[in-house]
């Protein structure tokens, strides 16, 4: 059908042109008198660019796609007792802030107000890191301890008591230490969950959904 094109244009196309369209018709002519092998039919079923969907890659192939996976979280920073960290509202896209011993969530800012320090009672080099199921303590800027009383979220006392402990959860967490980036949940005292509801923070529910995920993200993080 190409060449039929370009004898149809004759004179009237210019002669490079000519030429290039012969070429492509002549490979084109000898890929589609090559035949498809019995592979080739068997990857037109492929779900993925592994291959069909009971694949099983060569030996090496999957472990070098895990350990890239594994890799990228080792390389983000692991979270340590007494560091800075900022906590990311999963729904809303806003950070935490604290603003006169009231806990709210209004804008996308690593700012004084945004600053929490997380501590735990530990003490020791062996429990310099924070790992998932520990109660910890987020001390804020004003040097007041996140709190919780009946279903309130409060910033108002120093006091790093029962009120002022949370449990942090993470779901499917490994053995390691918390890293930048890790999405937890906050559960305080009372069972519940502390919450982000219209801008303003809470403790109703013992859920773990969008309303009480929070990301946590150090000060170079923000997106």
């Amino acid at each position: 059908a190409l060449r039929g094109g370009v004898a149809e244009m004759g004179a009237a196309a210019p002669p490079l042109l000519v030429l290039f369209l012969s070429a492509v018709g002549d490979f084109a002519s000898l890929v589609g008198a090559i035949p498809l092998t019995q592979q080739d039919l068997l990857a037109k079923g492929w779900t993925s660019w592994g291959g069909p969907k009971d694949y099983t890659p060569p030996f090496g192939v999957a472990e070098v796609t895990s350990t890239a996976h594994v890799t990228s979280e080792a390389l983000r920073p692991v979270v340590h007792r007494g560091d800075t960290i900022f906590l990311l509202h999963e729904m809303t896209r806003r950070n935490v802030d604290v603003d006169g011993g009231k806990i709210r969530a209004r804008r996308r800012l690593h700012g004084t107000r945004q600053a929490f320090v997380i501590e735990k009672l530990e003490q020791g080099a062996t429990c310099g890191n924070i790992y998932p199921g520990d109660r910890v303590f987020l001390r804020a800027n004003t040097g007041m301890q996140l709190e919780v009383h009946g279903e309130a979220v409060l910033a108002q006392r120093t006091i790093r008591g029962p009120h002022q402990a949370f449990t942090l959860e993470v779901p499917g967490a490994g053995p390691g230490p918390l890293r930048v980036g890790t999405t937890i949940y906050l559960r305080s005292h009372t069972g519940k969950h502390v919450e982000i509801f219209g801008s303003s923070a809470k403790a109703r529910f013992d859920n773990q959904g969008g309303l009480q995920a929070f990301r946590v993200e150090k000060a170079e993080d923000v997106n």
